[in-house]
């Protein structure tokens, strides 16, 4: 059958990076967004708690899926 060819070092580092810093940016950004968010409403840190929790969340299980795709 026809093999994939190899990936080359620096498109495997690339995907790498990518991956790392998409993580980054699902923690960060939603308690960024929700302390602009309570800013503009001028509420408690509501919106910063819900956001916190919501990046969280969505940064674990795409933290998860990843290693469970590199232990296979």
């Amino acid at each position: 059958m026809n093999q994939p060819e190899p990936r080359s070092r620096l498109s495997v580092g690339i995907q790498w990076a990518s991956r790392i810093s998409t993580i980054g940016l699902e923690f960060a950004l939603p308690p960024l967004m929700g302390a602009g968010l309570d800013r503009w409403w001028r509420t408690s840190p509501l919106a910063t708690l819900i956001g916190a929790v919501l990046g969280f969340a969505v940064g674990m299980m795409h933290l998860l899926r990843i290693a469970r795709e590199g232990s296979r």
